[in-house]
């Protein structure tokens, strides 16, 4: 298959329903614990594919960056978003999965709002649902009330 058609084909797919979802994820390759932090975003990945099929959203990459004072950032509308996941403190600890992933949830809003609006918030609640609820299911499913109950 020559490398025009290999373009096509993905251009068809990535402009199909099947294509809503996180195309590649790359990891800054002068930290530690690289490994770990692709399977971060892996996870990540996976977890808001659901809500970026039922939006029509894609993100061609998802990448980890180190800004100090930024926790996310979304360029394009959607074309490369970047997730700080690593502490401020240490390169070899991680921010808890949650925050990253709410944070995730955040860039994924400005695929369609730029600016933090009413708009924007009222997105932002909107697909923090179905994360909560995932997480709910999986503490039920590991026999884990006694962390519901506090």
């Amino acid at each position: 298959m020559s490398k025009l058609q290999l373009f096509r084909q993905r251009y068809q797919i990535m402009n199909s329903a099947d294509g809503n979802k996180v195309w590649e994820i790359r990891v800054m390759k002068t930290k530690p614990k690289q490994e770990e932090a692709r399977k971060f975003l892996q996870k990540i990945a996976a977890q808001v594919q659901p809500i970026m099929q039922k939006h029509n959203w894609k993100v061609k990459l998802l990448s980890e960056f180190c800004q100090q004072n930024l926790l996310g950032l979304n360029i394009g509308g959607g074309q490369h978003v970047k997730l700080r996941l690593r502490s401020y403190y240490s390169d070899e600890e991680f921010f808890p999965y949650d925050e990253v992933l709410d944070t995730m949830l955040h860039e994924l809003c400005h695929n369609v709002h730029g600016p933090h609006d009413a708009g924007f918030y009222r997105l932002w609640d909107e697909l923090r649902v179905p994360c909560v609820c995932f997480y709910f299911d999986k503490m039920l499913n590991q026999r884990s009330i006694f962390y519901l109950l506090q």
